[in-house]
């Protein structure tokens, strides 16, 4: 009888591990699915204000650029009406999910040409973090898990 309850209770505990490990992979193809979407949808946009709807490229490459102070939102409303890359920095807002509620973080940042570590001063490279946390996707001390997914972009290579 003990060796039984022994052997049901080991049974018992590695269900439960794989079926948090299988509910936390699949929170986690929610999360990689939700941070891809915005990185493919900000690429599709211009790279900076100056260049949306313009054929030529600005004259100071990459002096007309948007300051690093004033990366986000030119005025437009909402994510749908974004129209540039930097557009998303700033952006927050939560998914809600089948798999519950997720919380979105977007920063955009100019990276230095040589480092690639995110500097002041405009450059022909921006970064896109997005970052991305839910309730249900904790670690084993119980604090919540940030998921950064990140895109380097280039200006020369669209």
């Amino acid at each position: 009888m003990i060796i039984f309850s022994m052997i049901l209770l080991n049974a018992n505990l590695m269900i439960h591990r794989n079926t948090v490990m299988q509910i936390d992979g699949e929170l986690e193809q929610e999360v990689i699915a939700l941070g891809q979407e915005i990185i493919e949808e900000a690429h599709t946009k211009e790279f900076d204000q100056v260049t949306v709807g313009k054929n030529l490229p600005p004259a100071n490459i990459p002096g007309d650029f948007t300051g690093h102070n004033s990366l986000g939102t030119d005025g437009e409303g909402s994510r749908r009406y974004y129209n540039d890359f930097d557009d998303y920095d700033g952006h927050f807002e939560i998914a809600r999910t089948q798999h519950g509620n997720f919380e979105i973080n977007v920063e955009v940042v100019y990276l230095d040409e040589n480092t690639m570590l995110p500097v002041s001063a405009k450059s022909t490279f921006k970064k896109i973090i997005v970052t991305i946390t839910s309730e249900f996707l904790r670690d084993n001390a119980g604090n919540l898990k940030n998921y950064r997914l990140e895109f380097i972009r280039n200006y020369y290579a669209d």
